[in-house]
């Protein structure tokens, strides 16, 4: 097992960077074989990933969040799969480049800093808090992306305004497309949002009746973080009912992605450094 784990810390950055290269052509040339090696590396990537994520949490009986490394490892991975389906789902391969460009970043970061034996909270071997991290590590990620889109939905209608039809204009998807892509993946992101944060309050639940009175009593679902997120689901779906309903599109509903993801890392960022609250996993401070 720690061999084959050894093995994973080495092929998983060489498929990334094959993987991007792959969709670097596919971006530059845009051809049937080029669409054809990429979907099947992605793929490839994908179950090899998950494989040596499993074989990680064997061998060190914790969820693979037990360090920054081993988060960007993770983060790399949710990256993939989110693109994946946004992928199969709209059948648009041109920005895989830059998703599989940052994930290659993070995953040759991580394996090449990684150390033998991270030191690991003890929550990450609970299954409960494993299921709520992990959705909310895909919800986050798939948030990210419909930013990600939305910018890319800017720039392509500012060229196309100042008529500056360069590379990128030429091989990006047409602006419809791109919306279509924020909103799908933000689409992926409100359920998955809405599971991690279900799945947390009943973990939330199941601890307090192991820890002693004194740290249970410091348990609340009405914790920053939690309402905040409570927040940030129903903005995300009020602006995807706008988009159903209420004729929010183009400019404006790209706009709104844009401002509602910063607003998002903003309060995030401000609730972690000064607002005092249970949601700190590290090894020496939180539940």
């Amino acid at each position: 097992m720690r061999l084959a784990l050894t093995v994973s810390e080495v092929l998983l950055p060489l498929l990334y960077l094959l993987l991007f290269v792959a969709y670097l052509w596919v971006f530059y040339e845009n051809r049937r074989f080029a669409h054809l090696w990429a979907r099947r590396l992605l793929a490839t990537t994908v179950v090899a990933h998950l494989a040596a994520s499993a074989i990680h949490a064997r061998v060190h009986h914790h969820l693979p969040m037990a360090s920054p490394l081993e988060f960007l490892s993770l983060l790399s991975l949710s990256l993939l799969l989110i693109y994946a389906v946004i992928e199969r789902w709209l059948r648009v391969r041109e920005t895989g480049f830059l998703v599989t460009g940052v994930a290659f970043l993070l995953q040759f970061i991580a394996s090449a800093f990684s150390v033998a034996e991270p030191a690991a909270n003890p929550l990450l071997e609970d299954p409960g808090y494993a299921g709520h991290a992990v959705l909310v590590l895909l919800a986050y990620t798939a948030l990210s992306l419909s930013f990600l889109y939305a910018v890319l939905y800017l720039v392509l209608a500012r060229q196309l305004a100042r008529k500056t039809f360069g590379l990128l204009f030429r091989r990006l998807p047409p602006l419809e497309m791109l919306e279509r892509m924020s909103v799908g993946a933000a689409k992926l992101g409100v359920p998955l949002l809405f599971g991690a944060l279900a799945l947390g309050h009943l973990w939330l639940y199941d601890l307090a009746d192991k820890l002693d009175p004194a740290t249970a009593s410091r348990l609340t679902p009405f914790d920053p973080k939690i309402l905040t997120s409570w927040v940030i689901f129903l903005a995300y779906l009020v602006g995807l009912a706008g988009h159903r309903w209420w004729g929010w599109r183009g400019r404006r509903m790209n706009v709104l992605a844009i401002a509602a993801y910063l607003a998002v890392v903003l309060a995030m960022g401000a609730i972690h450094h000064f607002v005092p609250s249970f949601h700190n996993f590290s090894l020496r401070g939180g539940v």
